[in-house]
């Protein structure tokens, strides 16, 4: 995938954020942890956000439109001084006149006195719009104007902040504006987050999250389903080539997530997590029992729990040859629909599951 297009890809930014607030090696990191490395640590990635219920009526009375859940791709959050950033990426930027303009108007309104309200401790937040940097000048006009509208309108909206992503040379450069420099106290404007990035660049290795509804596109939706089945996959034979015969291995959908996303599934939103659960559990899990039912009887889907059992190692062999032999195909597309959950607010997450030491 050519760089400029991974650019505006809304998968793509997200994960590429996700990886910048990700504890890694002080050399050896896939993408610079600029995030970690200045304190953040992740508490929610693509949750709504519930507005108090004062601010929820105002919204809901006024003549703006304003989106009353809206979801930013992530949070971090900074303990040393209780500072919050809060992130939406974008492929362009637009006008204050878009339809884009009442989920913008949420964002600003929840990173404003809203926001200590519902995340206490968090005392401070700012809003990061994230878009190729050549849009950066567009997108600060627009939110400047959407700020002054909701200021007229007796609302209080919180401070934002533009950054950009541009490609130069074979280097992604990460950027941004006064506001978010002087928010943390840093000198620079900029750094190079990902390097070595070519036209035949392949996104797949840094992709921890995704489901359906971040992609508008259905053919990138099917590729990065696959992306998502070929990482279970692996992570299945990295843990199954040393189990050793007549012990039960048995894994459920969210324990594989886990594994594979470095943790990160354990922050998505509720609805987010379903989505990928099924995938899992209807894609792969499902998958295997169809075709081992009848060969292998220690192979079985059980209420949502995949349970592998060997007693000769030539069934060991057999499973896992067949398991990464690139010829066995997963279905990529959409699984079929489950009965929906509720899904909560944000507010009544577990902290206890979302908080890195």
């Amino acid at each position: 995938m050519k760089p400029e297009t991974l650019l505006k890809d809304p998968v793509f930014q997200l994960n590429l954020l996700l990886w910048m607030a990700m504890e890694q090696p002080d050399k050896d990191y896939r993408v610079r942890p600029l995030f970690y490395r200045w304190g953040f640590r992740l508490m929610y990635i693509e949750q709504p956000f519930s507005f108090p219920p004062p601010l929820a009526a105002a919204i809901k009375d006024s003549e703006l439109k304003i989106h009353s859940n809206p979801e930013p791709e992530m949070i971090l959050g900074r303990d040393k001084d209780q500072k919050a950033l809060y992130f939406e990426a974008k492929g362009d930027s637009f006008s204050s006149g878009s339809s884009n303009a009442s989920q913008a108007c949420g964002h600003l309104l929840a990173v404003g006195p809203a926001f200590s309200e519902v995340l206490k401790p968090r005392e401070q937040c700012l809003l990061c719009y994230v878009l190729p940097a050549e849009k950066r000048d567009k997108m600060a006009e627009c939110l400047s104007e959407l700020t002054a509208t909701l200021i007229e309108e007796k609302m209080k909206p919180g401070p934002h902040s533009i950054h950009g992503l541009a490609v130069r040379g074979t280097d992604i450069v990460y950027s941004w504006d006064q506001c978010f420099q002087s928010y943390l106290d840093i000198p620079e404007l900029e750094s190079v987050v990902l390097s070595d990035v070519t036209e035949d660049t392949n996104p797949s290795p840094l992709i921890l999250v995704f489901s359906d509804e971040d992609h508008h596109d259905p053919t990138m939706k099917d590729y990065y389903r696959e992306v998502v089945i070929n990482q279970i996959r692996a992570t299945l034979l990295c843990e199954l080539k040393n189990h050793p015969l007549s012990e039960t291995y048995f894994t459920t959908p969210e324990d594989i997530l886990m594994k594979t996303t470095h943790g990160r599934f354990g922050y998505l939103g509720h609805k987010r997590q379903i989505a990928m659960r099924r995938l899992v559990l209807s894609n792969v899990f499902k998958r295997i029992e169809d075709h081992w039912k009848d060969k292998q009887q220690g192979i079985s889907l059980d209420a949502g729990k995949l349970y592998i059992k060997w007693v000769l190692s030539g069934e060991r062999d057999a499973f896992l040859d067949w398991l990464e032999d690139r010829r066995t195909k997963f279905e990529a597309s959409k699984p079929l629909a489950e009965t929906p959950d509720a899904t909560p607010d944000m507010f009544d997450s577990i902290d206890a599951q979302t908080q890195e030491d």
